[in-house]
């Protein structure tokens, strides 16, 4: 469910400063990741959030180890 409410946080722009600029560093380097993100909005937009949630594919490892090192700024 964490993970969940990271993305859909920054999706919405709405993620702490200090945490966006580390997601967004991960992102610039790591194509797969960004795919997996774009994938996500475009679910959500299409099922709605509280539908997308339950139907999100696995999140590649580094997208999970982003996650988890902006959340500790």
């Amino acid at each position: 469910r964490e993970f969940a409410d990271f993305l859909n946080l920054y999706v919405e722009d709405e993620l702490p400063g200090d945490q966006r600029r580390v997601f967004d560093q991960h992102l610039a380097e790591c194509a797969a990741c960004r795919a997996y993100l774009d994938g996500y909005q475009k679910t959500v937009r299409a099922l709605g959030a509280a539908a997308a949630v339950e139907h999100v594919p696995p999140a590649p490892h580094g997208l999970v180890a982003a996650i988890l090192a902006a959340r500790r700024k």
